[in-house]
């Protein structure tokens, strides 16, 4: 018996009959729930790697297919079993219709007024295996996305469209076999600002709990694939099923928020020579194993931030991927700085310690106003 579901952005979730939803973790997923004497057990993809075809039409050669490349490709680098198999060039997509298909479109009666929607049809039953057995992703090709990954033309930094990529990744994370989560900073809560941005450039990545949630499903793969990250974002509440995130921020010691204003769509904060002040960033581990790891904090004349900048502190953190820890650490400001604009950034795994699959997640800034 085939089970359905369709999982929005923006609408509500619905449990098909026999299924139901995980709470025992931040990360969330179905599990088929059937009759005494058959077994329960999660619904996932028991055939790896599932094969996402993409549309020749929405993806042809160039930046939309290299930017879907792109967001699945930062998937497949999770510590899990899983993985994509995407390729191109398909030439009719549907639903319901035995393959995995990704495709724009401007049917509202498929995408229900979402931005983007993937459905997943499933086999759950006491005569059947527990598997998912399609999954298919659509994107709204009358929203205003970008294939672009410069900060300055994304929605999280005052530019005028929506990655693309983040959304995609929080659709794969359903094609994957999860659910929205509203408890943790999370690429499958609100995703446009589930992002990494250093030196002007916003990526998207899955996150320590997505890929918790990969490994929960699908076992660890071997050998270990590592993984660390920092980012200038943080869960602000919830929205429903999603978490919502805002921007980490600058206090003083005594835990006052800083006064700041908005330079060219971001948080600039003021600060004085040789003040102490609170540096607020998340960390995570998105990689197979707990790491204890050195962080290093820099001045920074720009939004780079590499060893090449000024040290001016350094902690460590044990880092598991059951969290996206948010902390503040305490820092001078260097009391020889002229008055201008700089960057307080943090990177962490400073000293490269621990060998890891992507290492351009490691580095991020808040700006800051010295005077």
């Amino acid at each position: 018996m085939k089970k359905y579901l369709t999982s929005l952005i923006g609408l509500a979730l619905f449990a098909a009959i026999t299924g139901h939803t995980s709470d025992a973790h931040a990360f969330r997923y179905r599990i088929c729930d059937r009759p005494w004497p058959a077994s329960d057990g999660p619904i996932k993809w028991t055939s790896i790697p599932p094969r996402m075809r993409a549309a020749g039409v929405s993806f042809p050669a160039g930046v939309w297919r290299d930017a879907l490349t792109d967001s699945v490709s930062r998937w497949n680098t999770n510590p899990s079993n899983f993985y994509f198999n995407l390729t191109y060039n398909e030439p009719g997509v549907g639903l319901d219709n035995g393959e995995n298909e990704v495709w724009f479109s401007n049917d509202d009666s498929l995408l229900n007024g979402a931005p983007a929607i993937a459905y997943t049809w499933w086999s759950c039953n006491i005569f059947s295996s527990i598997k998912i057995n399609e999954s298919d992703v659509l994107f709204d090709s009358r929203v205003a996305y970008t294939p672009s990954t410069n900060k300055s033309s994304l929605w999280p930094y005052g530019g005028s469209s929506r990655p693309f990529q983040t959304t995609s990744s929080h659709e794969f994370g359903h094609a994957l076999g999860l659910l929205h989560v509203n408890t943790i900073y999370n690429i499958m809560g609100q995703d446009w600002n589930h992002i990494h941005t250093n030196a002007g450039i916003a990526r998207n990545y899955p996150g320590e709990d997505a890929s918790n949630g990969a490994v929960f499903l699908y076992g660890l793969y071997s050998p270990a694939i590592n993984d660390l990250s920092v980012v200038h974002w943080k869960r602000l509440g919830s929205d429903g099923e999603y978490s919502t995130h805002t921007r980490t921020q600058m206090y003083n010691t005594t835990g006052t928020l800083l006064s700041s204003f908005n330079d060219a769509g971001e948080p600039r904060y003021r600060v004085n020579r040789g003040q102490q002040v609170q540096v607020e960033l998340t960390y995570e581990n998105n990689g197979a194993a707990t790491q204890t790891v050195g962080v290093g904090y820099y001045i920074s004349t720009n939004d780079n931030i590499s060893t090449a900048d000024r040290l001016i502190a350094t902690a460590s953190f044990t880092l598991a991927r059951d969290i996206a820890l948010t902390s503040r650490r305490t820092v001078t400001i260097p009391s020889d700085l002229t008055v201008g604009n700089y960057y307080i950034g943090a990177i962490v795994d400073r000293t490269n310690a621990v060998s890891e699959q992507y290492e351009n997640n490691n580095s991020t800034y808040i700006a800051i106003q010295v005077n």
